[in-house]
């Protein structure tokens, strides 16, 4: 995709994803009793919070070794060392955060290959990997969490479909489908033009970067990514607490679910809004009134996301880089990326 086009598509999806978020607030403004919002919040527990964001560092540490797992070896047969890896996790979820599109994640890899001259394209493929390995083990242990609260049908039956797509796309992704598929049409096309033998290059170092490892690294990664989500569940349920409602376990589990999930819905920097009407439509089916359930969904909102933006722009600063200039990099890379180091 040219420069000036992947650029104008960005401005789009920005544009959409304000719309989106200010459909959303204007939404919760309407329905929901503000005011009642306000009080509930008047009356946080400032204590519990404080001993929420003590969870931080925990969701910190395991989302680094995760990714570190699944990263491609380096030349010396390496993997790149914790320290390193972290900063470049932290600047890649700002990014998330600060940038249209989810551009955070293309950055953080191609940040990644490029401080340890790894194949961009490998790097990426391992980042998709993570990714679908989160969803599917949140989607799992949703699935199990909207049984356990007795939550309405339709959130159960929508965690079990997000939870068999996620499982089906990891056992292609870590079977080497994608890269296999990939070298049988390299074949078919081996004759046609080198631009074209260069994308199948570069797709092929994407599939063989989404593999993993194989078996035993997807294995650890599930259960970093389970104990993760463990994290953000009792960052959900003591929120909650911390505002007075008796909410269980396996119901701040399906919150954080859902929410996690709404962040796809594209929306404007920090997914506004669009965070706040998933929290509080699962929330209240499980009987949180709206007004409380909103309040929930804000102070949330907040710890998992600024602590993040805290040490992500602490992280960018480390790096001393700029992120709308490696997102800007990493977007061009993408159609150009061929057999790298790594």
């Amino acid at each position: 995709m040219r420069p000036g086009r992947a650029r104008a598509r960005r401005v789009g999806t920005g544009i959409v994803g304000l719309l989106v978020s200010a459909a959303a607030v204007a939404v919760l403004a309407t329905v929901i009793d503000i005011g009642a919002t306000a009080e509930t919040l008047r009356r946080t527990n400032l204590a519990l919070v404080a001993l929420t964001l003590l969870l931080v560092p925990g969701q910190i540490v395991l989302r680094t070794l995760r990714w570190r797992l699944l990263l491609p070896l380096r030349a010396d047969g390496q993997r790149p060392e914790i320290q390193r890896v972290l900063p470049v996790l932290l600047a890649g979820y700002l990014g998330n955060l600060i940038l249209p599109a989810r551009l955070g994640e293309p950055a953080r890899a191609y940040l990644m290959a490029r401080r340890e001259q790894l194949s961009f394209a490998r790097v990426l493929g391992s980042v998709l990997l993570e990714r679908v390995i989160d969803l599917a083990s949140l989607a799992v242990v949703a699935v199990l969490a909207a049984l356990v609260a007795g939550a309405p049908e339709w959130i159960v039956r929508g965690m079990i479909i997000v939870a068999v797509v996620g499982a089906v796309l990891v056992a292609l992704l870590v079977a080497s489908g994608i890269a296999r598929v990939i070298r049988l049409l390299a074949g078919v096309f081996s004759t046609r033009a080198g631009r074209m033998r260069a994308a199948f290059s570069h797709a092929i170092n994407f599939g063989e970067g989404a593999n993993g490892g194989g078996w035993g690294p997807l294995a650890l990664a599930v259960v970093l990514s389970t104990a993760t989500w463990g994290f953000v569940a009792a960052t959900y349920w003591l929120s909650a607490r911390s505002l007075g409602l008796e909410i269980s376990m396996s119901g701040a589990m399906l919150i954080a679910a859902v929410a996690t999930l709404g962040t796809a819905i594209p929306s404007a920097p920090a997914n506004i809004g669009t965070f706040e009407v998933a929290t509080v439509v699962v929330a209240t089916a499980l009987g949180v009134p709206a007004a409380a359930a909103l309040a929930l969904a804000l102070l949330a909102h907040a710890i998992v996301t600024v602590p993040f933006a805290i040490t992500g722009a602490a992280a960018v600063a480390h790096l001393s880089v700029s992120l709308a200039d490696v997102a800007e990099e990493a977007t061009a890379a993408l159609p150009s990326a061929t057999t790298e180091a790594g």
